[in-house]
């Protein structure tokens, strides 16, 4: 086993370790812990697919943006230690554990019904082809073709902020 395999292995354990932490923690701050270690993981695995620039889009979004957005939310609402638990460890693992299959049964559904039989057998990292797409291309497509989904998604993290304020507010009301 050679360095870049050992480096592949550690990131996908901390990829998986991060999502099982997100999913079956007890507590909301180390389940957003652990949605933070398993986007900094797919990150990573973004490294290893040759995709530099998804990957710093995945830490730049989802790690800097949506996982802030999320900590405020938790701040703003308050303590949850009042609101009874329903779900216990075992349901959670249930629930993680059928959403992972549901996925698995339509991703390998879809790339049997895309590439049928003409899978290749261990194509080697060396051989994959090359994107030939650059990031100053991407930077000119979001800024002249894409213009509306680019605001679009940014009046979308203005009304999910505005949204975790009057869920602060109405929450602090019903003491």
């Amino acid at each position: 086993m050679n360095l870049g395999e050992i480096i592949f292995l550690i990131t996908v354990v901390a990829t998986l370790g991060g999502a099982a932490m997100a999913v079956l923690s007890g507590s909301i701050v180390y389940a957003l812990l652990g949605l933070v270690a398993a986007m900094f993981g797919i990150a990573g695995l973004y490294i290893f697919l040759n995709s530099p620039f998804l990957s710093m889009m995945q830490i730049l979004i989802y790690v800097g943006a949506v996982s802030v957005l999320i900590a405020f939310a938790i701040m703003l609402i308050g303590p949850l230690y009042r609101k009874p638990k329903e779900w216990t460890t075992v349901g959670k693992f249930v629930a993680a554990l059928g959403v992972a299959l549901v996925s698995l049964f339509t991703f390998v559904r879809f790339v049997m019904e895309t590439f049928g039989d003409t899978l290749p057998q261990g194509v080697p990292l060396a051989e994959s082809p090359s994107f030939k797409i650059t990031t100053k291309e991407i930077g000119r497509l979001f800024f002249n073709d894409l213009v509306l989904p680019f605001e679009l998604i940014s009046l979308l993290v203005v009304v999910a902020i505005l949204g975790a304020i009057m869920l602060a507010l109405f929450s602090r009301g019903n003491k």
